[in-house]
């Protein structure tokens, strides 16, 4: 170095900026791999190595457990009370419920909301928003469009870059005309209902004809991937030719399609969908 030359400086790396989200849409397949194996905890410790501002998960599986059996395992499957309630309204005081999105949320201490969409005798499942930040809950709806079809909505919000931000995970139907109600009925709540300011709509839309993109943007909401230029595609996990899941914002400007790592095409049939999002 020369003398009396200053000395080298490290360059920064640019600091993120407060308004920056980052939102993840994730179809969780009852917590089973594509081929069928129990996936619960390779999911939670991906959720853990993906900071999130927020999460919407779709099939959250919870399972019934004996009350003889969870007295021997002890707290690893105690949820808290106002979890438990909403999980075991039913069979009050008969059982316990081990729920996927409980046992994420719990461990990882992030904020959640659930959505049970689907109720049998020893499972159910249904849709979670997690986030690190506080959640207020605003609502659990009942979508379905037929009775051999049970699909739900869940509404939440939070508060981020001072500003209310509302999250709305959603299910949708199978069936292309099924898929059109429920859609007609998500955005006619959002026009009558939502709160103004930003918002997001995520979730497995069941959408391979892209009928969800003119809908909403016939109310002012903008499609993420396509935003970008991506085609958004997420099914199959292992080879993505559909693309599926949907993410719409309003009030906020898409930034960055990102992109998650090879080995989580094996933990889902569905890859997650993950974007980074400025708030307005």
């Amino acid at each position: 170095m020369t003398a009396g030359a200053p000395p080298l400086m490290q360059e920064k790396t640019p600091e993120k900026d407060p308004r920056d989200f980052i939102a993840v849409s994730w179809n969780l397949h009852k917590g089973r791999s594509p081929l069928g194996f129990k996936a619960w905890g390779a999911m939670r410790h991906w959720v853990q190595s993906t900071p999130a501002d927020a999460y919407f998960l779709q099939e959250a599986q919870a399972q019934r457990q004996n009350l003889e059996i969870a007295s021997g395992i002890g707290e690893a499957i105690q949820v808290p009370d106002s979890i438990a309630s909403s999980l075991s309204r039913a069979d009050p005081g008969n059982a316990l419920w081990d729920c996927q999105a409980t046992d994420i949320a719990t461990e990882l201490k992030l904020q959640l909301a659930l959505g049970t969409t689907v109720v049998k005798q020893s499972r159910r499942h249904g849709n979670a928003i997690l986030s690190p930040h506080a959640l207020d809950l605003g609502g659990r709806w009942d979508i379905s469009a037929h009775r051999f079809e049970r699909r739900g909505l869940l509404v939440a919000s939070i508060a981020f870059a001072e500003q209310r931000v509302t999250l709305l995970c959603a299910h949708l139907a199978l069936t292309r005309a099924a898929r059109l109600r429920q859609m007609h009925w998500i955005a006619q709540w959002i026009v009558d209902d939502a709160p103004a300011g930003p918002l997001i709509l995520a979730g497995d839309f069941n959408d391979w004809r892209n009928d969800s993109a003119a809908l909403f943007g016939t109310i002012g909401l903008v499609e993420v991937a396509a935003s970008l230029g991506h085609k958004g595609k997420t099914f199959p996990s292992f080879s993505p030719a559909l693309a599926l899941d949907k993410m719409f914002v309003r009030g906020m400007t898409p930034l960055e399609w990102l992109v998650p790592g090879r080995k989580t095409a094996w933990l889902s049939d569905h890859l997650p969908y993950m974007a980074r999002l400025r708030v307005d």
